[in-house]
């Protein structure tokens, strides 16, 4: 019954759980289980009419609580390693078919539509297979696994993530359009080279003709990336190779965008692919061990809500949505506590967000845009030397100490300047432990300047829009738009901490009175080379680096 315990989770499933739970054994587990879930709507019933709603599988699902619940709320599963390479062919030849064996039975045996996942990664993946052989050989090894599984369940498989997580972080698709150059180095990728997709995405419908074949990936609500996948199955069905869609493997924290997550979509929409959000869960940054507390749960279900928002209005391209765990204490993230279901197999708020969205966010509605903060920058052209030159004068400082993490560590000071090809910057940071020696360049002392040319406030990078970062040693990285022709940075260090200038050309004349998008960042690394904090001008959420949304402005005064 759909309003019982709705939202507050203070009706008759919260007082039947804290009952039971009180005064019952774990060997009663599956009693509350199946009373609990007769108060609770089905979550595949809610969508049976826009598109399959799955989880996990492991050979634990075919008993117990983890069945009932199972069998009532989904109706395809995903199993979560017995079908990866090394789970079915750990040396040549071995095949140890028994538990998907097991598992297709029970699907058989309960109306439950299994998906397939997965055949080319380059994790799980025993080394005989790509890495200590020769070209030929790893063709061969690929081709026969591929043959020997997906022909073993053809017809009993809807789906095959064929290809699992095969494009790299961090990179822009080229101007040329070439979606290889953006590829992992992994062993299938060293041994055979880039054919290796199309070749397995071929072996797969000669095995099994009837079945859908999907590339699968995780961050593809990060645009880059995005844009790299549709071109490669663009490209893909250019060529005839059988690829029917994408799959959005969705693993998310509580800073996710959802607006990102649907530009995405539209995007691969646009290039004809069918979609599926294979292992969705949304974890929540900061959780105490001890669990989630009120405020955070209704946050993380906020998100879940206008995730499916978002789903439902694209449910004409969306065949699947998957979660990735059924309750907190079984899943890979439990220590963020990302699932519908707690550990004591209650629901938690998402699980009413999900199967109310508007409901709930019309109850729990996200908070607006607070007005941003401002800075000025008076006209003028420093030297960028480290120093502070007498024209630093002619501008006020703002603060930088809005801390995004629980450290309260680093904080500073940032000025600006302007000209009709530049923006000019000057931060002053307090920091008395400077360390770099993390490889990953923003867990090391540096600062950061974000700047939108027309503070578009999007969800997403536009073409204007750029990310600049200097540590303390005045090593300078880009972010995804990458990097800027003219850029300059000087770094001098102090008794407390450091200095850093900062010259960012822009793409067009600038002229006094107008307003930038802008934001400033200081990242604090302890002894050990850890990131523990990070300081911001304007924005509190960590998604600086691919929204512009929450960035302060930047006026220009002459």
């Amino acid at each position: 019954m759909k309003g019982i315990g709705k939202w507050t989770g203070t009706g008759i499933v919260a007082m039947v759980m804290g009952i039971a739970l009180g005064c019952m054994s774990q060997a009663d587990d599956i009693e509350i289980s199946l009373l609990q879930e007769q108060e609770l709507e089905s979550i595949k019933s809610v969508y049976k009419d826009d598109f399959l709603i799955g989880n996990i599988y492991n050979p634990s699902s075919q008993q117990g609580v983890e069945k009932d619940r199972l069998l009532y709320h989904f109706n395809v599963i995903t199993p979560e390693n017995l079908l990866k390479p090394d789970a079915v062919q750990p040396s040549k030849g071995n095949y140890q078919f028994q538990p998907a064996d097991d598992m297709v039975q029970f699907a058989a045996s309960n109306q439950l539509a299994v998906v397939g996942h997965t055949f080319a990664w380059y994790q799980q993946t025993p080394d005989w297979m790509a890495e200590n052989c020769s070209k030929e050989e790893a063709i061969e090894n690929l081709k026969n696994h591929i043959y020997t599984t997906a022909g073993r369940y053809a017809g009993k498989i809807i789906v095959w993530d064929v290809v699992n997580e095969a494009i790299l972080d961090g990179v822009k698709l080229p101007e040329n359009g070439d979606w290889k150059q953006c590829l992992r180095q992994g062993a299938w990728y060293k041994a055979i080279g880039a054919d290796y997709i199309e070749m397995a995405f071929r072996y797969a419908h000669e095995a099994d003709p009837n079945a859908k074949l999907y590339y699968n990936d995780y961050n593809l609500n990060d645009p880059n990336k995005a844009e790299i996948v549709a071109a490669m199955f663009k490209d893909l069905k250019a060529k005839g190779v059988p690829i029917d869609g994408i799959g959005m493997q969705s693993h998310y924290n509580i800073g996710i965008i959802p607006a990102l997550v649907e530009r995405s979509i539209q995007l691969f929409e646009g290039v004809g692919a069918e979609i599926s959000i294979t292992e969705l869960d949304v974890t929540v940054n900061g959780a105490d061990a001890s669990g989630l507390t009120k405020e955070q749960e209704i946050e993380q279900a906020q998100v879940y809500a206008e995730l499916f928002q978002i789903y439902k209005a694209h449910s004409d391209s969306i065949e699947r949505v998957t979660f990735w765990g059924l309750d907190d204490a079984h899943s890979w993230r439990k220590e963020s506590f990302p699932c519908l279901f707690d550990a004591n197999y209650a629901p938690k708020q998402a699980y009413f967000a999900v199967i109310d969205p508007e409901g709930f966010l019309k109850e729990y509605p996200r908070d607006e845009i607070p007005e941003p903060n401002e800075i000025t920058a008076a006209y003028g052209t420093p030297t960028i030397d480290g120093a502070i030159d007498e024209v630093w004068g002619k501008t006020k400082s703002a603060p930088v100490d809005i801390m995004t993490m629980a450290w309260q560590g680093a904080k500073g000071t940032v000025k600006t300047l302007w000209d009709e090809n530049a923006i000019y910057i000057l931060f002053e940071v307090q920091d008395s432990v400077l360390n770099a020696d993390s490889s990953q360049l923003h867990e090391q002392d540096s600062v950061e300047i974000f700047l939108d040319e027309n503070n578009g406030k999007t969800p997403y990078y536009e073409e204007d829009d750029g990310q600049y970062r200097v540590s303390f040693k005045n090593l300078v990285s880009y972010g995804s738009n990458g990097s800027k022709q003219g850029f300059q940075s000087a770094v001098s260090l102090t008794g407390q901490g450091y200095i850093v200038e900062m010259k960012i050309p822009v793409s067009k004349k600038l002229y006094g009175g107008e307003v930038l998008g802008f934001d400033a960042q200081i990242n604090d690394s302890n002894a050990k080379g850890t990131r523990i904090s990070v300081a911001k001008f304007n924005d509190g959420t960590d998604n600086s680096w691919q929204s512009t949304q929450y960035w302060g402005n930047l006026r220009l005064t002459k």
